[in-house]
């Protein structure tokens, strides 16, 4: 079973952030898949999917409500043992349209992650670090991160962000973890793909 967790800021103000990139990956991963139900519960909205002929739980397409920094809150309270989770974020070293995929490893910094971290008391579980770059003061960090990117970022940030919602499809179709890390961290958003 997958948990599949974007993390993000609820509220319109935050729809078009950089800090939100996480959810922006789930949207389109949402276009590409049908049966998908939603509920609220567990301090997010969540959209199960259903395998036909699986007798497993439904997969969990995730969007934290929490607030960024409190986003383990939500996941401890979906997180059962013997899921797979998957969470996407913002990562602010890594340049504008890299993207990394990786198991276990601290948090980087990544207040969301920290909080994933701290509420479920282990690191073992998979991110996908989308790169929004750094601005060039530590001071800016928190505007920089809470506002949306120029446009010649925001269309390389979608093309990141549509790569990564396939290699999701892909995952949840097949369940290699091995290949998805290799499908996310070669990919060149210079490249056509």
């Amino acid at each position: 079973m997958l948990l599949i967790v974007g993390l993000g800021n609820p509220g319109t103000e935050y729809e078009s952030t950089r800090h939100n990139v996480g959810w922006w990956v789930l949207d389109l991963l949402r276009t590409k898949l049908t049966g998908l139900n939603l509920r609220l519960f567990c301090y997010s909205r969540v959209y199960e999917l259903k395998h036909d002929g699986w007798k497993s739980d439904a997969d969990l397409i995730v969007y934290p409500h929490t607030y960024m920094n409190n986003s383990g809150k939500a996941v401890k309270c979906l997180f059962e043992p013997g899921m797979d989770l998957v969470v996407v974020h913002d990562d602010l070293d890594l340049a504008v349209g890299k993207v990394r995929a990786r198991f276990g490893g601290s948090s980087a910094g990544h207040k969301g992650v920290s909080s994933i971290i701290d509420a479920l008391g282990t690191d073992s579980f998979w991110r996908v670090k989308v790169g929004i770059g750094r601005p060039s003061s530590k001071e800016e960090v928190i505007n920089y991160v809470l506002s949306a990117p120029q446009k010649s970022e925001k269309e390389v940030l979608v093309k990141v962000a549509d790569y990564i919602a396939d290699q999701l499809c892909l995952l949840i179709t097949e369940r290699s973890f091995s290949r998805f890390q290799q499908n996310v961290n070669s990919f060149n958003p210079n490249e056509n793909h």
